[in-house]
C-alpha cells in the first residue's frame, strides 16, 4: 500500500492510498468522506457536487454532499444533516489508513473510516461508530456511495425457501413506483438505469448475499458485506438501498441495528471490487 497527500484546486487537502491498481483518496477539510475512485487510471467513478451547489444538495444550516463515499446513521432524521465542514485526522499505519471525524454534537457520534486493502485486489472501509453518548441510543451504521450519473445498479435478490415465512423485503420511499422505468426486475435481481429523471427514487431490500452492484463507463464495482439475518436490519429488513435522482446514483449498505450503550462501539466492514466490463451500461 502506498500513501501520499496532494492539495487539488477542486477537493482540497487529500490523502491518497493505492495498490497499483485501485487508487482512492480521501478529503481532508471536510467529511467523512472518500471522493476519489479509479482503477488502471481510470476516470473517477464517485460523483463531484458542482462547485455552484446547483444539484441544490444543501441545506440552510450548512450541510452539503460534496459527494462520493459518507458514512451516516440510521436511522434517518433532521440530525443526520450536520454540516461536516470542518478539517478530520488521519494516521497511517500496519497497512492501513484511519481516518476521524471529531464528534457529531448533533447526534452524539463518534465516525471513522478504516482504510485498507485486501489481497491486493479488495478495498475494505471499515465504518467504526462510537456512541459518546451519555444514554444508550439505538442505531445502525451506514455507508452511501455517490456515483456518477448513467450507468446501472443491480442487487441480488435471490430467495430459498423458508417455510410459512416470508424471507425477502423490499421497502419504498417518496412516490417511487414500481412501474418506473429506471426499474426493472430480472430472475435474481432488481435492476435500477440512471436516467436523470427530475423525481427521486428509492428501494431498500435484504440481499442474502450481501452484494450491491454498479456499471458505468466500462466499470463494473462490487460493493460486497456481511450479511445478517434480515430481522436485524432498520428499514423493514433492508441491508442494502438504492437511491436515484437527476444528477447521480447512490449504493447503500447497512450494518444491524442495535441499541448501543455509552462508549460503546460497533463496526460494518464494506469491501470494495472494480473491474474492466465489456459492454456499456449494459
Amino acid at each position: 500500500m502506498k500513501t501520499h497527500r496532494t492539495y487539488d484546486s477542486k477537493y482540497g487537502n487529500l490523502l491518497w492510498m493505492s495498490n497499483g491498481n485501485i487508487e482512492v483518496a480521501a478529503a481532508l477539510d471536510y467529511g467523512l468522506r472518500i471522493v476519489i475512485l479509479q482503477c488502471d487510471g481510470s476516470e473517477n467513478m464517485l460523483y463531484r457536487q458542482p462547485d455552484d451547489l446547483s444539484d441544490g444538495l444543501t441545506t440552510e444550516k450548512g450541510w452539503r454532499l460534496y459527494g462520493g463515499h459518507r458514512f451516516w446513521v440510521s436511522p434517518e432524521s433532521d440530525a443526520s444533516y450536520y454540516p461536516d465542514n470542518e478539517p478530520i485526522g488521519y494516521t497511517v499505519q500496519n497497512e492501513c489508513v484511519l481516518l476521524t471525524q471529531k464528534t457529531d454534537p448533533w447526534t452524539g457520534f463518534k465516525k471513522q473510516f478504516r482504510l485498507s486493502f485486501c489481497n491486493n485486489e479488495k478495498l475494505m472501509i471499515e465504518h467504526i461508530l462510537t456512541n459518546c453518548n451519555r444514554h444508550s441510543v439505538k442505531a445502525a451504521v451506514w455507508g452511501i456511495t455517490t456515483l456518477k450519473g448513467g450507468g446501472v445498479a443491480k442487487i441480488p435478490y435471490t430467495g430459498k425457501d423458508g417455510g410459512y415465512s416470508p424471507n425477502r423485503s423490499l421497502s419504498l420511499w417518496f412516490n417511487t413506483s414500481l412501474e418506473d422505468t429506471r426499474l426493472s426486475f430480472e430472475e435474481d435481481s432488481i435492476v435500477g438505469r440512471h436516467i436523470p429523471y427530475e423525481n427521486k427514487l428509492k428501494i431498500g431490500a435484504y440481499a442474502p448475499g450481501g452484494k450491491i452492484f454498479f456499471e458505468n463507463n466500462l466499470r463494473r464495482l462490487e460493493i460486497s458485506f456481511t450479511p445478517h439475518p434480515m430481522n436485524k436490519y432498520p428499514d423493514n429488513g433492508s441491508n442494502v438501498e438504492l437511491f436515484l435522482n437527476k444528477h447521480f446514483t447512490e449504493l447503500e449498505t447497512l450494518g444491524v441495528s442495535r441499541k448501543l450503550a455509552p462508549g460503546e462501539t460497533v463496526n460494518h466492514a464494506e469491501y470494495w471490487r472494480i473491474c474492466k466490463t465489456v459492454f456499456q451500461n449494459r
